[in-house]
């Protein structure tokens, strides 16, 4: 297993963003991902294919600091969105595309992603999915599994900052974020196992290896896990942003709880999950149970104290104008933009 922890500077950050490839007149998913990639110039790693055709991954570099990644995102995807224009489609920006039928679009040509068709079988349909994936950088191995079970903890808080999905096949789910319930259908999905140290994690990983189930660590697709390969610790639970200045906010509370790690004890994953329904069901309107106390706690009164408190206090005021849940469904009634949130070069 290739390890590249310590590679750079503690907590640098980087993010992958999926973004919906959209027909401008039909406002569907359209399987362009070639054409997209096709007006790169040469050796640029910028975007990336997924699963499916109608998806394009933008890679960010590595970011020293958050401010410097608050400076290039908009211009990043601004190129992105040149790209998708050039290719005569758009790009939207939400967890689920709202109306397109998930069961009939492409698979994009690869060994991997023709080994995820063949194992997932019909689940690999639904993974029709797009999501914001927050990396850190980490000194070691240990401080990978200590960041790992810091961010677990604190995933029903990320599924409601960021839940962006209520509408799927075109229909209103009542979820705030259907992405999220949808992606738990696979395999070494959801909450990751709470691991003790990198040796229980890399002896896992090596376990499910050497009985063919999985090529690699990489086939782990929980809500957070180590990245050896980058040095990193990856979140993977928000769904897509529409909005630039959010995703940053997301991205320096994932920060800032990885640089504190030490601050959080390892919980159970078990009641972990059952906050993360409640999240999942009602976004920034859930109450979260506090097992240690037995009280309730609405999403506002999370962290209000501890050293990231003033960095959750900045990201959790933003969607309280209009969180992103509320836009799509405004959006919708009104018939705009058929239920989803593109943004165009100028973003």
């Amino acid at each position: 297993m290739e390890k590249r922890f310590g590679s750079t500077t503690p907590y640098t950050v980087g993010l992958e963003e999926e973004f919906q490839l959209v027909d401008p007149s039909t406002r569907e998913l359209t399987p362009a991902i070639e054409a997209v990639l096709d007006t790169l110039s040469s050796g640029s790693e910028l975007m990336a294919p997924e699963l499916f055709q109608d998806s394009v991954e933008m890679r960010t570099p590595v970011f020293s600091s958050v401010a410097k990644l608050t400076k290039d995102l908009p211009a990043l995807r601004s190129v992105v969105a040149k790209a998708a224009n050039k290719a005569g489609v758009r790009l939207g920006a939400s967890g689920l595309h709202p109306i397109s039928d998930p069961f009939t679009q492409r698979f994009t040509p690869g060994k991997r992603y023709e080994r995820m068709e063949e194992e997932l079988g019909a689940l690999a349909r639904l993974q029709i999915i797009y999501a914001l994936h927050v990396h850190v950088g980490v000194p070691d191995e240990e401080a990978a599994i200590c960041a790992t079970n810091a961010l677990l903890r604190h995933v029903p808080v990320f599924v409601a900052l960021s839940a962006n999905s209520p509408f799927w096949n075109g229909m209103d789910t009542g979820f705030a974020s259907a992405r999220v319930k949808i992606r738990d259908a696979s395999p070494r999905s959801g909450l990751p196992p709470t691991f003790r140290n990198w040796e229980e994690f890399e002896g896992y990983a090596d376990a499910l290896v050497a009985m063919g189930n999985i090529p690699d660590y990489s086939w782990f697709w929980w809500d957070v896990r180590p990245h050896p390969r980058h040095g990193t610790v990856e979140l993977r639970v928000p769904d897509a942003q529409a909005e630039p200045n959010y995703v940053v906010a997301l991205t320096a509370l994932t920060q800032c709880l990885v640089a504190t790690a030490e601050d959080y004890a390892p919980e159970d994953a078990r009641y972990v999950s059952e906050n993360k329904w409640r999240a999942i069901r009602s976004g920034l309107e859930a109450s979260f149970y506090d097992f240690s106390s037995g009280k309730e706690k609405g999403s506002g009164r999370l962290m209000r104290s501890g050293d990231c408190s003033r960095t959750w206090s900045i990201t959790y005021s933003r969607p309280r104008r209009r969180s992103e849940v509320e836009s799509n469904r405004l959006s919708c009634r009104r018939k705009i933009i058929t239920c989803e949130r593109p943004f165009n070069a100028s973003t």
